[in-house]
Order: structure tokens, then C-alpha cells, then sequence
């Protein structure tokens, strides 16, 4: 199961509420919290975070978003600390980043928790602007992780198979992103660095590939084919088999 996304506008600087290192001693998920605002957390500890219905397992150095208005609960085997920031929701638009809602740093932990200490101490010296700057620099930071492009990777190697098998769906890009757990802005600028074509172009050469192997191997009308391929308009298929062919589907088919 694809692990969700946290999305936040790329150009906003975002409201802190709260910022500092704090305890928990939480066991066997017996508090729940929900507040009305974000939540980074940066972990020091081992144990489990529940999400709403999804568990994540907790290594010191991993990092979590806690969505406003979602429900949270811990359970660890011993106490410890994280590193906390509270920020404002605001409306998604525009330029967006992209990541997901936990991120294991590895050898970054020291680095980021240096960070979280520099904004935290800001922020609780009233320095709220420079506070909230460093903290935007942070969250573009995490969208460009290795750990965020790996999982945008996976995420992509799963469209492609997936596209491949079953390209003859009516998919919409709105289902793919949801299939693969990212959003669809998202999943767009990925797919375009990769393949340099937009999702539609792409699903659209796969399924006039596959017309061209059936014009050559059957003898199988060109409505039926344009059937097969998730293209049932034959008008609408001929235009685009034209396009992208240059010839039409009978002509392609006499050349064989």
C-alpha cells in the first residue's frame, strides 16, 4: 500500500504555532491526538505511530506529517523526545510540494534535529518570520530527499507496469495518481522528467502500439481493434492513429 503524500504550496511561508523538543512516554496507542494545525515531528525514538488507520514503524531520525485534523497515536517501548512544529493549514494551490507523510533521514537525523533547534529557538524568541522562513526551507527540502524521490520512483515503475497490462482501461489521471498513493500535480512532474510526455500521450502511443500489432498478426476489423485498445470511438481512434502514424489503420494494415 502506497504511503499518502503531504502537499504544501511551494511559494507560502507557513504560520508556526508551536515549535520545541518534547517528551513522550505514550503505550499501547492509549492517547489520541488531533489538532487543528500540521505537525513535523522529527523522532528520537523506536516504536509505532498510528495515522488515522495506517501504522508506520519509528526509527530515530525519521520524520512525520501529521495532517490537521487527523488522528494520531503513539506506542513506544520506552520514553523519549522529537522535535516538534506546529504550522497553519492553508488553501492548496498553485506550485506545490510533494512528499511523503514519513521519511526516514537516515544520517541526516543530526543535521535536520540542528535545524528544528535553530527554528524552535526563533520562534520561542518571538523571531516568528525568520522561524517560519527557515522552516519553509526545510519542507522544500524534504520534498527533494532521497527518500521522497526513491518512493516517487517506485511509484512510477508501478504506473508503467501497470499501464503496460492494462492500457486498454479507461483510466483518468485522477484514478492512476490515486492507484500509486500520489497527487496527480505531483505524479504529472514526475512522469514528465521520466518519459518526457504527459500521462494521456503516453497511454495513447501504448494503445496505438498494440493497434498496429493486431493490424499486422489478425484479421481482426479496425472497430474491433479500436475496441481492444480502450479507443471504442472508431472515428476517434482513426484520428488518432493517423496522428501519431501519419497513415491510417488500413493503410498501415496493406503495407504489412
Amino acid at each position: 500500500m502506497s504511503i499518502p503524500v503531504f502537499r504544501w504550496p511551494a511559494r507560502v511561508v507557513p504560520v508556526l504555532t508551536t515549535a520545541g523538543r518534547f517528551p513522550l512516554d505514550d503505550q499501547h496507542f492509549e492517547s489520541i491526538y488531533q489538532h487543528e494545525t500540521h505537525a513535523l515531528h522529527l523522532h528520537d525514538y523506536t516504536g509505532k505511530m498510528r495515522m488515522g488507520r495506517r501504522e508506520f514503524l519509528l526509527q530515530p531520525g525519521d520524520i512525520t506529517i501529521s495532517v490537521a485534523g487527523g488522528r494520531t497515536q503513539y506506542d513506544l517501548p520506552e520514553p523519549g523526545h522529537h522535535w516538534c512544529v506546529h504550522f497553519q493549514p492553508v488553501a492548496i494551490s498553485g506550485e506545490t510540494v510533494t512528499f511523503p507523510v514519513h521519511i526516514p533521514t537516515g544520517a541526516q537525523r543530526r543535521h535536520l534535529a540542528d535545524r528544528l533547534a535553530e527554528i524552535a529557538q526563533l520562534h520561542n524568541q518571538t523571531n516568528h518570520n525568520r522561524a517560519a522562513i527557515l522552516f519553509q526551507d526545510l519542507l522544500l527540502s524534504l520534498a527533494d530527499h532521497p527518500a521522497t524521490r526513491r518512493r516517487s520512483d517506485a511509484a512510477l515503475d508501478q504506473l508503467l507496469a501497470l499501464l503496460d497490462e492494462r492500457f486498454a482501461e479507461p483510466w483518468t489521471v485522477p484514478q492512476l495518481a490515486e492507484t500509486v498513493g500520489m497527487t496527480q500535480d505531483h505524479l504529472a512532474r514526475c512522469f514528465r522528467q521520466r518519459m518526457g510526455m504527459t500521462i494521456p500521450r503516453y497511454l495513447l502511443q501504448r494503445r496505438i502500439a498494440h493497434a498496429r500489432q493486431l493490424l499486422a498478426i489478425t484479421d481482426l476489423p479496425v472497430n474491433r481493434i479500436a475496441a481492444r485498445v480502450g479507443l471504442p470511438d472508431a472515428q476517434h481512434f482513426n484520428k488518432q492513429f493517423r496522428l501519431l502514424t501519419g497513415l491510417s489503420p488500413t493503410a498501415i494494415r496493406t503495407q504489412q
